[in-house]
């Protein structure tokens, strides 16, 4: 994969963390703990993530790159990379940071 490849798939896990968070736990009532990285239910979405850019990154090593053999490294570094990138999306204590206008 090339730059712009591995850019619009960051952009695309992002995005993914976002709508998650936009659509999903926004919409849930508030919990009792706050939601931070390290709630469950951020771990339980990242994991799900991770497992789903376990899948996707053989498909593209697979059919794209044109890999024969499952490509471990490369597999377990692109899932990795893209939910480290979908972690930010799904950062619920991003709007707190007091960006100015």
């Amino acid at each position: 994969m090339n730059f712009l490849g591995y850019l619009v798939l960051g952009g695309m896990a992002y995005v993914a963390g976002w709508l998650a968070r936009t659509k999903i736990l926004d919409k849930k009532p508030a919990p009792k703990v706050p939601y931070r990285l390290t709630h469950p239910v951020i771990l339980s979405y990242l994991g799900g993530f991770f497992v789903i850019m376990l899948v996707v990154s053989f498909l593209i090593g697979r059919f794209i790159l044109g890999h024969l053999a499952p490509d471990f490294m490369f597999i377990i570094i692109n899932s990795l990379a893209a939910t480290f990138v979908f972690s930010f999306g799904i950062n619920p204590e991003k709007p707190t940071y007091n960006i100015p206008d």
